[in-house]
C-alpha cells in the first residue's frame, strides 16, 4: 500500500471535520478494485486520526451485463444490489467514505442505508478540485437560505434567449442543499459540491428547455456544441429535438433504456458555489472526475432527468444538465437573471 500523503491526509482531515467525523465513531471506507489507492491511504490516514474506528470494504465491479447500455458516469451503480450483507453492515455504520468509481448515490440499496441514519460521503474529483472546493461557512448559509426559498415556492419558471420557457411545480417537491458536506444522520454528500435543488413530486413540469453551446451533459461529460430542445410534457421528456449530434446522443441514450423512468424529471435547482469553473471540464481528464465543478458554478439552472425518490421512479438512466445564461423565477420573483444571482438573501456580498 502506498505511503500517506502528508499534505493529502491534512486536506482530507479538514472535510472530515466538516462532516463532524469523531473519535470511536465506526467508519467505511468503500472501494471497488479500480478506486483511486491514494484517496484510500489518505481516508484512512485521517479517519485514524481523528480517533474513528475505520475500516476498508471493497466491493466487486459490479457486472452489467444485463444493462441496454454503458452506464457510467450516472452515480446509479449497481454494485451493491447483489450485496445485502454488506447493505445491512453499512446500516449500522456512522460514517461512510464513498470511493468507488461512479458512486453509489441513485440507488435502492443507498437510499436504505441513509435511512438507517449513515452518513456518506462521495469522493471523486482531483486533489486540486477538492482543496478549492472546500466548504465555507458562508456559502453553506447561502445554501441554506437558498433552501428555505425553494421550500417557500410553489413554482419555479425558467426562460433564456436561447429558447428555453419551462415551469415547474414545487409544492410538496424534496427540496435539499448540497454542501460538500454530510454532517447530519441520514445525509448523502458530494465533496465539492455546492447547490440546491428540488425534487418534484408532482408531474406538472412542462414546457421546452433549449440547451445552447457551452451547456453541459452528463454522463456525457461534454459541452454542447448545437442547439437541443427537450420537450417538458407532464412531468416527462416528450422529445428531444436538434439535429447536431448532441441531440442524437440524448436521444439515443434514453431510448435504449426502453423504460418510461428514464424521460421523468428528476430534480431541479441552480449552482452557488463561486469557486467551481465551468470552463474545469476541459481542462481535468474524464476518468478521474465525476463533475462537480460544472454542476455547482455560481448561476447555472441545473436540471435532471432519471431517478426521483420522492417521486417514487428509480432508473439508473439519470442525466445532469448544467446550463448558462437562464433566469430562474421562484412564485414569479426572480432568483437568477441570465446566469447571474440577483436574489439579495443568497447574493454573495462581494
Amino acid at each position: 500500500m502506498l505511503q500517506a500523503n502528508a499534505a493529502l491526509t491534512a486536506l482530507f482531515l479538514k472535510e472530515f471535520e466538516w462532516c463532524n467525523v469523531r473519535g470511536g465513531e465506526s467508519a467505511a471506507i468503500v472501494t471497488e478494485p479500480d478506486s483511486q489507492e491514494h484517496y484510500l491511504v489518505a481516508s484512512m490516514a485521517a479517519l485514524n486520526a481523528v480517533g474513528a474506528r475505520a475500516f476498508q470494504l471493497m466491493v466487486p465491479v459490479a457486472p452489467e451485463t444485463n444493462l441496454p447500455v454503458v452506464a457510467r458516469g450516472t452515480g446509479g451503480s449497481t454494485v451493491l444490489e447483489s450485496l445485502p450483507t454488506v447493505v445491512e453492515l453499512l446500516k449500522k455504520t456512522d460514517f461512510i467514505v464513498d470511493l468507488t468509481v461512479e458512486g453509489l448515490i441513485h440507488s435502492a440499496e443507498t437510499e436504505a442505508i441513509l435511512k438507517a441514519g449513515a452518513r456518506m460521503l462521495f469522493i471523486k474529483e482531483p486533489a486540486d478540485a477538492l482543496a478549492r472546493l472546500l466548504p465555507t461557512e458562508e456559502r453553506m448559509g447561502r445554501i441554506d437560505r437558498s433552501v428555505e426559498l425553494l421550500r417557500n415556492a410553489r413554482t419555479m419558471t425558467v426562460t433564456s434567449k436561447a429558447g428555453t420557457n419551462f415551469k415547474v411545480e414545487l409544492a410538496g417537491a424534496l427540496v435539499t442543499g448540497s454542501r460538500g458536506f454530510c454532517n447530519e444522520r441520514g445525509r448523502w454528500a458530494n465533496w465539492g459540491q455546492g447547490l440546491v435543488a428540488a425534487y418534484p413530486v408532482s408531474t406538472d413540469a412542462e414546457g421546452d428547455v433549449v440547451l445552447a453551446p457551452g451547456d453541459i451533459v452528463y454522463p456525457f461529460k461534454k459541452y454542447v456544441d448545437g442547439r437541443v430542445m427537450l420537450r417538458f410534457r407532464q412531468g416527462f421528456v416528450a422529445s428531444v429535438e436538434g439535429e447536431g449530434i448532441d441531440a442524437d446522443l440524448i436521444r439515443d441514450y434514453m431510448e435504449r433504456w426502453r423504460e418510461r423512468n428514464a424521460y421523468g424529471i428528476s430534480h431541479v435547482g441552480w449552482g452557488l458555489h463561486e469557486r467551481a469553473l465551468w470552463h474545469a471540464l476541459s481542462l481535468y481528464e474524464k476518468r478521474e472526475m465525476i463533475g462537480v465543478d460544472g454542476r455547482a458554478f455560481e448561476g447555472n439552472f441545473l436540471i435532471s432527468t432519471g431517478p426521483n425518490h420522492a417521486a417514487g421512479r428509480h432508473t439508473l438512466c439519470h442525466f445532469d444538465i448544467p446550463m448558462r445564461n437562464c433566469s430562474i423565477f421562484l412564485d414569479g420573483a426572480p432568483v437568477v437573471i441570465e446566469g447571474t444571482i440577483v436574489e439579495p438573501s443568497i447574493r454573495r456580498s462581494a
